[in-house]
């Protein structure tokens, strides 16, 4: 990201020094004034510094080049919003490869209208084949007219923001002036070039220097180029961020609803980083987590760590019946979250119906609890589950799959058993039981990979009383994870609302058809 930012400010500071380099004489000559100049004795310092300040932008020009249209867009790269799933993250790719491919474009080819169309074709596409590639290549196969006229909408809506805060009368110039930007550059070329001439008859010497004046010319047109380069891109860029939008069905609303709630969502994320509360201002919104393991892995240890004496079991959760609900409120916040209790699984001991409600837990929750006994290696019903729960997301890709955390218990009794002096740093191990519980993670992150995304090691047991340690190892790993969580519900909430809409949005449109009919 530093590296993202160094480069965005390299380019406007090179169209920064480039352009006062070239405007500085002009600028000398309209304030001072050549009659002015001429009186005080000053022309000769003023026409030295032409060449001088006219060859440094040649020299500067050289050394450092225009970046064309592929690297410009770099400078700005499209990013993934927490709640974008992962086939939304790996479509970003497809966008930055067109946006490195297309064709460059500068002042004169600009105003082709057609190469706006054509290239966001080729990028939806593309897209298209990503999404949906059994669809045999119809790129409107899957899509409504309100998805696609939303894709117009919003990317046109951000275009004319970012005209209005970077284009110097962008509000103000028409087409038809805009038309006329290459003849009035001609013209203002055609008058740089009478008042160089001019000059020259008070200093005959400057004519040996006009062949680097007119190279020292052409930064204007590269100012002008990189300008609408850096438009282009832009546009590209919030084309491809809202195909992608589209190709995942979050406008299948429309364009305003859109807004209403991932605009929110996105403020409030990105908000957030390190602090839960500003997530709290989203409406309708649980995030629940899921508490899964074998039989004897110490699941119910935890959640009564978790929940303590203060927070009782509510509810059990519907289409089940041996998955119970608690609220859970995190310590010093008042962000409430949903504890699911599934049973225990094992590979012979838990019936279908069991298995069937801890798949349905585990599907409704935005962050997953795995929890694993460290000094057991029997880890195929834990590989299995989580199969079963990446298959199920493979065929609901518009979501994004819970965040996964692996919670090793029953520490004590990893070697050496008879050391008990907690606490233990075992993402940092300097003693052998730090050195077991590492190596007991690195069994986990071997067998799982990426599908696990962090790890905590706790002791629950009541032999050893040890406060707040599964506050302070679980509880903040929770934390860190907490965005990821709120934007996979938000994402359920967002489909679970718009198909609930469905039915009454047809009537009324029925409603409003016939209205009009009669009207």
């Amino acid at each position: 990201m530093e590296r993202l930012k160094s480069s965005l400010v390299d380019v406007r500071l090179r169209m920064v020094v480039l352009f006062l380099l070239w405007t500085l004489p002009v600028l000398c000559y309209i304030v001072i004034g050549l009659i002015a100049i001429y009186q005080t004795g000053w022309m000769k310092w003023v026409l030295i510094s032409l060449p001088i300040a006219w060859t440094s932008a040649w020299i500067i020009r050289r050394m450092w080049p225009a970046a064309k249209l592929s690297q410009t867009g770099h400078t700005v790269p499209l990013t993934a919003p927490d709640f974008w799933t992962p086939i939304d993250a790996s479509a970003i790719e497809l966008v930055e490869q067109f946006r490195s491919e297309v064709d460059d474009v500068n002042s004169k080819t600009i105003t082709d209208g057609w190469r706006f169309i054509e290239d966001a074709k080729v990028l939806a596409q593309r897209l298209a084949n990503h999404y949906h590639a059994d669809t045999g290549g119809n790129l409107v196969h899957q899509l409504t007219l309100v998805e696609m006229l939303a894709v117009i909408h919003l990317a046109t809506e951000d275009l004319e923001t970012w005209v209005l805060s970077n284009v110097p009368g962008g509000n103000i110039a028409t087409m038809g002036q805009l038309k006329q930007v290459p003849g009035v550059v001609n013209k203002i070329e055609l008058a740089q070039k009478i008042i160089y001439f001019g000059s020259a008859v008070l200093n005959p010497a400057k004519l040996a220097a006009y062949p680097l004046w007119r190279k020292s010319g052409q930064v204007v047109v590269e100012l002008q180029d990189e300008l609408v380069r850096r438009f282009y891109q832009r546009y590209l860029r919030q084309v491809g961020y809202y195909l992608i939008e589209m190709y995942s069905g979050r406008l299948k609303a429309g364009s305003q609803q859109y807004r209403q709630r991932f605009a929110e969502m996105a403020t409030a994320v990105h908000a957030a980083r390190g602090d839960a509360r500003p997530l709290e201002l989203l409406q309708d919104l649980e995030t629940t987590i899921a508490v899964m393991g074998q039989v004897k892995a110490g699941k119910s240890s935890l959640i009564n760590a978790l929940t303590g004496d203060a927070t009782a079991k509510t509810s059990v959760l519907p289409e089940t019946q041996n998955v119970a609900r608690y609220q859970f409120r995190l310590p010093d916040s008042d962000n409430n979250l949903i504890l699911l209790d599934t049973p225990g699984y094992s590979e012979a001991d838990v019936t279908r119906k069991q298995r069937s409600e801890i798949r349905t837990a585990v599907e409704k929750a935005d962050i997953v609890l795995l929890v694993m006994a460290a000094n057991s290696p029997a880890r195929d019903a834990d590989v299995k589950m989580l199969k079963t729960l990446s298959d199920y997301y493979q065929t609901k890709r518009q979501l994004r799959p819970p965040t996964i955390i692996g919670v090793l218990t029953h520490i004590d009794l990893l070697r050496p058993v008879r050391e008990w002096q907690p606490p233990y740093d075992w993402r940092n191990p300097h003693e052998l039981k730090e050195e077991s519980m590492a190596a007991a993670v690195a069994y986990c992150q071997e067998l799982f990979g990426s599908t696990v995304s962090d790890y905590a090691c706790v002791y629950t047991g009541d032999v050893h009383p040890l406060e707040n340690q599964v506050v302070d190892e679980v509880v903040g790993t929770l934390l860190a994870h907490l965005q990821q969580g709120k934007s996979a519900a938000v994402l359920k909430a967002f489909y679970k609302q718009l198909s609930e809409k469905r039915v009454s949005e047809l009537t009324k449109q029925v409603i409003g058809l016939l209205k009009s009919a009669l009207s």
